[in-house]
């Protein structure tokens, strides 16, 4: 019982800890991403897993999960686009800029903050909340509980992940996160979908925010 004690707190402290360390301490230039993922690295090796277990087999980047990210990508584009923003807007005094306005100016800046979204905000984050975090609450500290508490949480722990950010931002990151993990689970825990899916996201609205158009579809 001590043990099984011992291992739950254990658990929630590394997921506290892939939660708030990136917020909570000063590093320069992501290098919080390369922290965190070699200690998910490191737990995975210690209990025999890899990052197959989380989903992230290259026999699973197919043409068909290609698709589905591409497609999901772009219907979530939409959506937040053309309904959430603008209702957002509507029903509620919102200063009309984001935190990436620096790249408005800059191509460079622009292409730089793209590779930024792929690496940091597709892959890192979807291996970090969908495929070890989510996991983890399913298989192990929410067991036999079904996958609905597991999903839902991981989608608030996304959206908190973002506090950083104005509180509608953390909203959008809660329906996100929730969007993603619910399309991680319809396909079968193949990461890559909600990987190409989540970065596609990120760099189309990087470009939106490049060229004006964010929020502003309609």
């Amino acid at each position: 019982m001590k043990r099984k004690a011992f291992s739950i707190i254990q658990d929630i402290g590394f997921i506290l800890f892939l939660v708030v360390f990136p917020h909570a301490v000063p590093l320069p230039f992501y290098s919080y991403a390369v922290i965190c993922f070699l200690a998910i690295f490191l737990v995975l090796r210690r209990e025999d897993r890899s990052l197959k277990d989380l989903g992230l087999d290259k026999k699973n980047l197919s043409s068909r999960a290609i698709l589905l990210g591409i497609l999901s990508a772009l219907a979530w584009v939409i959506f937040m686009q053309i309904i959430y923003i603008p209702v957002i807007k509507h029903l509620f005094n919102v200063p009309d800029y984001t935190e990436y306005n620096f790249i408005r100016s800059s191509m460079q800046r622009l292409i730089m903050t793209i590779v930024a979204a792929w690496v940091i905000g597709g892959f890192y984050e979807e291996v970090v909340f969908r495929g070890y975090i989510q996991n983890l609450l399913e298989k192990r500290l929410f067991k036999g509980m079904g996958r609905w508490l597991p999903i839902v949480i991981t989608s608030i722990l996304f959206g908190l992940y973002h506090l950083q950010q104005d509180i509608f931002a953390v909203v959008a990151a809660c329906l996100g996160g929730l969007y993603w993990s619910i399309l991680y689970k319809k396909w079968n825990n193949n990461l890559w979908v909600s990987i190409i899916s989540h970065a596609l996201f990120d760099m189309i609205t990087l470009i939106l925010i490049y060229t004006g158009k964010f929020g502003n579809l309609i």
